[in-house]
């Protein structure tokens, strides 16, 4: 993976620290190593695990999703489109109303979008 997702995966932590223990967890259990998206899947599934109780951080971690998304190279968005948008439940699934948070630019990559 690139330098780049990795560089943007640490933005994501530093803006949003609750999400700290997410990548902590996933270095340890890949010898000190970043898989980008295997952390951006986990970060999804962290939010919808936490949509009621922090819909505040559900939101702003969505749009900085969205932010880089649109400004992001191709590997960011490439980060992002698949371990991010993909990962979000199917409609009629817990955690699908993350959906609803999703901006222009990431519901035009998303497969139950418009």
């Amino acid at each position: 993976m690139s330098a780049v997702a990795e560089a943007a995966i640490e933005q994501l932590i530093a803006a949003h620290p609750t999400l700290a223990p997410i990548l902590v967890e996933h270095r340890v259990e890949n010898f000190g190593e970043m898989l980008p998206h295997l952390v951006m899947a986990d970060i999804v599934r962290w939010l919808v695990d936490h949509r009621r109780e922090d819909p505040g951080l559900c939101s702003s971690v969505i749009a900085w999703m969205e932010a880089r998304f649109s400004e992001g190279p191709e590997d960011v968005r490439d980060l992002i489109a698949v371990s991010g948008v993909e990962m979000i439940p199917d409609p009629g699934q817990p955690g699908a109303e993350l959906r609803n948070l999703l901006g222009p630019k990431l519901r035009s990559v998303d497969s139950w979008g418009p």
